[in-house]
């Protein structure tokens, strides 16, 4: 049996301007790594005490050790491109901007040269408060996200063979983070695509996403199966991000609620539910039982502090199509995904009012 946690923290928070400019500085080498680690552990330090304060019951690093929240894989995997690819996008008000993406095509045959989260769990196991959780994005998105025509199809002419070696990398790092002690293992963002219209069409005009569907899930459970055991939770996160510079689309989650809930074997289900961009809660209604559906009801993209009382509304409405015992709160997403200066939407005292709000409110709702 798992733990129910009513109250989840997504993983990403707010990054101090100390650290933001420690990895630039580290970067361009004025500093060493081992001092840009003496930040980031000072760093870490401050969230596992801000999260203990507010009495969080299961623990994030922030992800304070990354330049944004899938590229653990690719800064331990050989393989991929240098440098990260530079995107013109233009912002929902209008503006056009030039962004650093995070996510490196893969250019060559992918050799695993380091721990995907070793540091993570290691500082984690000797300085968090509780239990604690590690993030990492899923093999699906990173099959998907990172596969460029002309330049990783030299490398892998056949995809299944992509896959297989994405799938036994993450696969081999959720096994080592239950041994280092993890609680919890949270996979990030491999089935988006199938709830945004726009995503989907990326699947190809041939793609049948029901067959595409099924293939990533086959992907996503066996590495869920290879670490399932006694007090483990694992977990899912579905949303659309939360860099400030992003359009994040819509969609509502009814394709993958009739198609996923009841495949993927996890214990929880993080949905964003932050807005009307995704739809109502009539998908709960295929969450199977002994899941939990972990309702992202606060919103890491705007500073403005949800009022308690339309979240306890929110709640109630959703307990129309899934029992209240199989729900949770959340944030929509995390705070700040990618260290950039534009990773943010909010400061750290406002970032805190949420998550102070979430656990009001779960003690409200579930005592």
């Amino acid at each position: 049996m798992t733990k129910t946690y009513r109250v989840d923290q997504i993983g990403s928070l707010v990054r101090p301007a100390k650290l933001l400019d420690a990895r630039e500085e580290r970067k361009t080498g004025k500093i060493t790594l081992a001092a840009l680690r003496l930040v980031e552990d000072e760093a870490v330090l401050d969230v596992l005490k801000m999260q203990n304060d507010l009495g969080l019951p299961i623990f994030s690093d922030g992800e304070m050790r990354r330049d944004a929240w899938q590229t653990n894989f690719s800064e331990a995997v050989d393989g991929f491109e240098d440098t990260y690819p530079i995107r013109e996008m233009i912002r929902e008000d209008g503006r056009h901007v030039r962004l650093q993406m995070h996510t490196k095509a893969i250019r060559g045959k992918l050799q695993q040269a380091r721990r995907l989260a070793q540091i993570d769990a290691d500082f984690l196991r000797k300085h968090s408060p509780g239990p604690f959780k590690i993030t990492m994005p899923s093999p699906a998105v990173i099959s998907r996200n990172s596969y460029k025509v002309g330049v990783t199809d030299k490398a892998y002419p056949d995809t299944a063979e992509l896959r297989r070696d994405v799938g036994a990398i993450v696969q081999g790092e959720m096994k080592a983070l239950v041994a280092d002690g993890a609680s919890y293992l949270q996979l990030d963002e491999g089935f988006t695509a199938y709830a945004d219209p726009d995503r989907l069409k990326a699947l190809g005009p041939d793609a049948n996403p029901e067959t595409a569907m099924d293939e990533d899930v086959a992907l996503e459970n066996a590495c869920y199966d290879a670490v399932r055991r006694e007090g483990l939770t694992l977990a899912m996160h579905l949303c659309r991000g939360s860099r400030a510079s992003f359009n994040r689309g819509r969609g509502s989650y009814d394709f993958l609620a009739e198609h996923l809930f009841h495949k993927l074997h996890v214990d929880r289900f993080l949905l964003e539910y932050d807005s009307d961009k995704v739809g109502g809660f009539e998908p709960l209604r295929f969450m199977p039982k002994g899941k939990i559906a972990v309702l992202g009801l606060v919103s890491s993209t705007s500073p403005i502090l949800e009022k308690q009382d339309d979240l306890l509304r929110r709640i109630e409405q959703a307990s129309k199509f899934c029992p209240v015992e199989q729900l949770a709160i959340s944030t929509q997403c995390g705070f700040q995904g990618s260290a950039s200066r534009d990773g943010a939407h909010m400061t750290s005292d406002q970032q805190k009012r949420k998550l102070e709000l979430i656990v009001d409110t779960a003690r409200k709702v579930w005592h």
